[in-house]
């Protein structure tokens, strides 16, 4: 069965679903659980950065992810009794590298399946926001675990047109 399990985290409180599914099937099983963040650092384009230099910047928006990772990692020691590891990854590139940096990861540590969390927009949010789960998709090594956020539009949800 799974033996290393990948969680991605970002700050949208729809990766919570995804870190508790993900701590109840490593303890269930036994497997070890890797908590990933990976930081964005095509924001630091569009940030103010006449006041704070490139480097200050980096450096803030890496602290974050590790905040962010050490969140993660207590929340699944307090839920579930299992210490994961914690990996943060970076990214130039937005989404698709985003996607592309998650899944070079899981192949170098072996991962057995990995879990995401979904906002499940469709439309033209979609298109707008680009996926990054839709990228991970095409190329993941290993079997993913796709986890819906609360509230997200199901097809039940999505009127006919008559």
């Amino acid at each position: 069965m799974y033996q290393h399990i990948i969680v991605a985290v970002d700050v949208d409180q729809h990766t919570d679903k995804a870190l508790l599914a993900a701590g109840q099937l490593a303890k269930m099983i036994g497997a070890r659980l890797t908590v990933v963040h990976i930081v964005n650092l095509q924001d630091l384009a569009r940030a103010d950065s006449e006041l704070v230099s490139t480097q200050t910047l980096h450096e803030q928006v890496l602290q974050r992810g590790r905040t962010l990772l050490q969140q993660a990692r207590r929340r699944v020691v307090e839920q579930h009794g299992i210490e994961p590891l914690a990996h943060l990854g970076e990214s130039w590139h937005g989404k698709r590298d985003m996607a592309s940096v998650l899944v070079r990861f899981a192949i170098a540590v072996d991962a057995d399946l990995l879990v995401l969390a979904t906002h499940s927009r469709t439309g033209i949010m979609h298109k707008l926001m680009g996926s990054f789960i839709e990228n991970v998709i095409r190329t993941a090594p290993c079997p993913l675990m796709i986890v819906r956020s609360p509230g997200s539009e199901t097809v039940a949800d999505t009127p006919l047109v008559a």
